[in-house]
């Protein structure tokens, strides 16, 4: 069984819940209804007691990954429940003014409150993570900006990579380049036609979407910014005679939060609304399953429900439509219909 405390999907939510404790802290602790708005602040619902009590229990383990389910009393936890005048309080036991938190300490306790957790890089995750970024996070002021600086140099959607180990050596070499600022040069297996191709790229980070990990970055060779799968990355190194500047405001989950795939292009694209109508035996899996952060379902008198998505790079859907057959109508819009449409007669013609 894990020893993880269940915080669903709500990274963002804990890390106000834990801001919350540490502001309050030095008036007493925060009450659990402190804890409880910080919450809703961000979830907009209103969270049980039990909610509360699995996050501070789950906050204490990332901070102490080596305890599980029982503290020493000589190394009290980072939050302490206490009682006072029959009220529950949320202290933090740490002196943050006196021992300030290690940086990369910190960074590997945030960046595990996104879903994937360690489970992308396996035991080799917090070795990794602490000696790349250690530098980066040491110039923060404070936690309020954490999970922010995290967005900008990786950007987690969909499940994790399946054999993470693979991409081990290229990740950390890309994580090195970036803390150096340092530009990364390496042979690269075109998909569309298998040459081997060289590329010196400018990292501006790691995109994992789909079970696939991405560079972002950009490429000398096209003076552009491009995506480049790791998997068809090969013999990668650090130019050492080299520097670069990551782009002013340059953020990650901006530039690729709406878009469904790892779709670039060089200006800024609004979302445009996807509408599908999926049949009822498939509803249970679209409630049970987020495809992207902007997706809405609304059920339908039938039985059928209707699904909907705001995103950029709406052609890297078709792949994945293709997949439903005909469990699933693509409605609007129209130019995608068309091109679904282009994709199955295509199909087709390789049977008659």
């Amino acid at each position: 069984m894990s020893t993880y405390a269940r915080n669903r999907d709500y990274p963002e939510a804990l890390i106000k819940m834990l801001l919350t404790i540490i502001s309050k802290t030095p008036d007493g602790g925060a009450t659990i209804n402190d804890v409880k708005d910080a919450y809703e602040e961000v979830r907009e619902s209103r969270p049980h007691d039990k909610t509360i009590h699995r996050a501070i229990k789950r906050l204490n383990i990332l901070f102490d990954p080596l305890a599980y389910e029982d503290y020493d009393p000589e190394y009290p936890p980072a939050i302490e429940t206490i009682r006072q005048n029959n009220q529950t309080r949320f202290r933090f036991t740490k002196d943050l003014a006196a021992k300030p938190v290690d940086p990369g300490a910190a960074f590997l306790m945030a960046l595990s409150l996104y879903p994937q957790q360690r489970g992308m890089l396996g035991d080799q995750f917090e070795v990794v993570m602490k000696l790349v970024f250690e530098e980066i996070f040491s110039k923060l002021a404070s936690y309020t900006n954490l999970h922010k600086d995290i967005e900008r140099y990786i950007y987690v959607t969909g499940s994790g990579p399946v054999e993470p180990q693979k991409s081990f050596h290229t990740i950390e070499k890309i994580l090195q380049g970036i803390r150096l600022q340092k530009r990364v040069s390496f042979q690269y297996l075109r998909t569309y036609d298998g040459a081997l191709t060289h590329r010196t790229v400018e990292p501006y980070g790691l995109i994992c979407r789909f079970n696939s990990w991405y560079l972002v970055g950009r490429c000398c060779d096209k003076n552009g910014r491009r995506i480049f799968l790791l998997s068809q990355i090969r013999s990668i190194r650090l130019v050492e005679n080299s520097v670069y500047t990551l782009p002013e405001g340059f953020c990650l989950q901006d530039e690729y939060c709406t878009s469904w795939g790892v779709w670039t292009t060089n200006e800024a694209l609004p979302p445009e609304t996807i509408r599908l109508r999926v049949g009822k035996g498939l509803a249970e899996k679209f409630y049970a399953t987020r495809y992207h952060d902007s997706q809405q379902t609304k059920e339908l008198p039938d039985g059928d429900i209707e699904v909907t998505f705001q995103i950029t790079g709406a052609q890297e859907m078709l792949p994945w439509l293709l997949g439903w057959g005909s469990a699933i109508e693509l409605l609007e819009p129209a130019w995608l219909v068309v091109e679904l449409k282009a994709q199955l007669q295509k199909t087709l013609s390789l049977y008659t």
